[in-house]
């Protein structure tokens, strides 16, 4: 009799152990997925697109960061050859895409210019062909010069303040000289 009391012991020991455990594990899980649901985003000037033409990539840091309603400089644009037959890859990190944004594309004839607006989780990369068709037989393609992508932001002022900052990333066209 007292094996089975001790038999008895043991299991309920073991039970006992892998109920703790599973309850562990849960508490893990769920203090985990609240950190990672809850950490923020990085800031407006840190976040980077990936512009893809062929086999050549480059990294795009904002072009210009400013908060909503103020007046300020942009950067320098960086270029990258896009050919006629070429297109420009641009993939966009989540805080990107995952809200409103904005894509203008800027061609040599400015007729063939547009805006188009994505929905948040529309659209994670875009493909804009380095020339379009032309509205008139025989007249030259249209080549695209400039693209920009636009996105309000939310960064930290300099109180450290919660704040939206318009966020403005550009890429040019080394094959089309700009006047």
């Amino acid at each position: 009799m007292a094996a089975r009391k001790k038999g008895k012991h043991r299991s309920l020991v073991q039970i006992l152990a892998l109920i703790i455990t599973v309850v562990i594990v849960i508490v893990a899980l769920y203090l985990f997925q609240t950190w990672w649901n809850n950490r923020p985003d990085p800031e407006p000037q840190d976040i980077r697109l990936t512009a893809t033409v062929g086999e050549q990539s480059m990294e795009l840091s904002p072009y210009m960061v400013c908060e909503v309603g103020a007046t300020c400089e942009g950067g320098e644009v960086p270029t990258i050859g896009v050919g006629e037959e070429d297109a420009l890859v641009l993939d966009l990190p989540e805080p990107v895409y995952d809200h409103h944004w904005s894509l203008l594309t800027i061609y040599d004839d400015p007729a063939y210019n547009d805006e188009k607006v994505y929905e948040g989780h529309q659209q994670r990369s875009v493909s804009v062909p380095g020339s379009v068709e032309p509205a008139e037989e025989g007249s030259p393609r249209p080549r695209l010069m400039v693209v920009e992508v636009n996105s309000a932001l939310i960064g930290q002022d300099d109180q450290g303040e919660p704040t939206p900052f318009s966020t403005v990333w550009s890429v040019g066209n080394a094959e089309v000289p700009r006047s």
